[in-house]
């Protein structure tokens, strides 16, 4: 399959990790969601590997399937017109027919951090912007002082707080995708994690058990929220991001958010990081001001853009 001279393949991870590293040094911004990573990584998305002659090296990557698109070109290779052939050739994949979360026809996309570039080329294409996401920063100086303690945070009557259980992951396993699919019964991708999802998550370098932190009712010992922290230790400092906070609606109201937010700083102090950031979605505005009032400011804003439905 060809477009301007353009080829290409089947791949990898491993092959197309070497140009998602080179974009988020380039952008300062991830590429590409661990969700999309982790649905090509399962075969349920096809990883798309771009050359300009066969055997060359890779000028651009692309994810595709379950109604979604990524799209990732080399910075050494941008201006070329490669990410332009590159997109016209992810449209014409069988992948790209395939229902956007919700049933809505219409692949989705997203331009990370302010991207002109990448909104342009998507404008061009035919797509609108649909919804917006935040990373939100937090200056590590505005973190609890040490020596803190997670455990050390004042909960709401009637509740424990305690690790995620790596020795027996079964029964906590469950728990955390049952509560996150009900935290995030309307959002598009968090909301459809699944225990197979799960099990890569832990899988991951950056997993510690030690991060994800469970609220549970004391009485019943059914578990009420969670929040976890994804930290990176890549660089002279630890990074930190607050990975995901829930809580089952059900427990909605008993101030259970800014509880687990409490831990999650005190747990990101722990690791003296040199970064510390969240994403959140830039409709979520009682989510936003919470955040803000934890000192958070808006740190970057990505779109997410829905093209034409892709004719059979």
């Amino acid at each position: 399959m060809q477009a301007e001279n353009l080829s290409v393949s089947e791949g990898t991870a491993g092959v197309a990790r070497p140009i998602l590293d080179r974009a988020e040094q380039a952008d300062g911004n991830s590429p590409v969601s661990d969700q999309a990573l982790l649905a090509a990584g399962q075969g349920q998305r096809a990883l798309l590997v771009f050359t300009e002659a066969e055997g060359a090296a890779p000028v651009a990557v692309g994810i595709v399937g379950q109604g979604e698109l990524d799209l990732v070109v080399d910075p050494a290779s941008r201006g070329k017109g490669i990410g332009t052939a590159a997109l016209r050739i992810l449209l014409d994949t069988p992948a790209a027919r395939e229902p956007a979360p919700g049933g809505s026809t219409g692949p989705l996309a997203w331009a990370h951090g302010d991207n002109p570039t990448a909104e342009a080329l998507l404008r061009g294409a035919g797509f609108e912007a649909v919804r917006s996401l935040y990373r939100m920063a937090l200056d590590p100086a505005l973190l609890p002082a040490l020596p803190a303690d997670p455990f050390d945070t004042p909960l709401p009557a009637g509740f424990e707080l305690r690790t995620f259980d790596a020795a027996a992951p079964d029964d906590d396993a469950r728990a955390w995708v049952r509560v996150n699919a009900r935290a995030f019964a309307s959002h598009p991708e968090q909301g459809r994690v699944t225990l197979e999802d799960f099990a890569l998550m832990r899988a991951e370098p950056w997993f510690d058990p030690a991060d994800l932190f469970l609220l549970r009712a004391a009485d019943t010992g059914r578990t009420a929220g969670f929040t976890w922290v994804k930290t990176l230790r890549d660089g002279a400092a630890p990074e930190t991001e607050l990975y995901v906070i829930g809580v089952d609606p059900d427990f909605a109201g008993a101030g259970l958010g800014r509880a687990l937010l409490t831990v999650t700083l005190a747990r990101m102090a722990q690791h003296r990081p040199g970064r510390v950031t969240l994403y959140v979605d830039g409709d979520n505005a009682r989510a936003v001001r919470m955040y803000e009032a934890a000192g958070f400011t808006i740190d970057s804003r990505s779109t997410q853009w829905r093209g034409p439905q892709v004719s059979e």
